[in-house]
């Protein structure tokens, strides 16, 4: 035979026997085994059951496991909506109370208007009747006028003299008044009394 032959004999061999050996390697190795028939049947069907069980097995506890997620998601969602519930009552509540601030604010606004108006009425008319009590004093005899101003408030007597043209029956009808009353009013109307009598 010559060297070619010879080659592709061996090859031919290697080619045929490759799958033989592959065989043998699988078996020696442990990763194949040679199994009678009804043994091999029985083992095919343990390995299906088992397998079948651990795979539902594994699906009952996904199934639990998501039904307790489920049931979670349920509870948070009910939690969450009675909270947005509070909220939207907490917000009409703070509403209401900001309409009824806003109310109590106009009220009140309204009252110190009025409230400003008759003060003002009421400084107004008073003015004006220290101006006409101040053209009655005036006429008057000093001494009348200093009995009759004794007995009426500081403040009115004040505003009285002020609207007074005639300095000097100002001065008249203060020096017919008590002393004490008539020291009280030059102080309130800005006038300074002397403290040193000696002339």
């Amino acid at each position: 035979m010559k060297t070619r032959d010879m080659i592709i004999v061996g090859a031919a061999v290697i080619v045929l026997s490759f799958p033989l050996m592959f065989l043998l390697m699988l078996l020696a190795t442990g990763n194949a085994k040679l199994v009678l028939e009804g043994d091999l049947t029985k083992k095919i069907e343990a390995e299906t059951v088992a397998r079948m069980q651990k795979s539902s097995d594994r699906r009952d506890s996904m199934i639990v496991a998501n039904a307790y997620s489920f049931e979670a998601n349920v509870e948070e969602s009910e939690r969450l909506a009675a909270e947005r519930e509070r909220i939207v009552r907490e917000q009409e509540r703070l509403g209401f109370l900001v309409s009824e601030l806003q109310q109590e604010r106009e009220k009140l606004e309204k009252e110190r208007e009025r409230f400003e108006k008759a003060v003002l009425d009421t400084k107004e008319g008073n003015a004006k009747r220290a101006v006409d009590l101040a053209k009655i004093y005036q006429a008057m005899k000093p001494k009348e006028a200093a009995q009759i101003l004794e007995t009426l408030n500081d403040n009115l007597c004040v505003d009285i003299f002020k609207s007074m043209n005639d300095d000097r029956q100002k001065a008249r009808i203060l020096a017919a008044m008590e002393i004490e009353k008539a020291t009280r009013l030059s102080q309130k109307m800005g006038i300074k009394i002397p403290t040193n009598t000696n002339f």
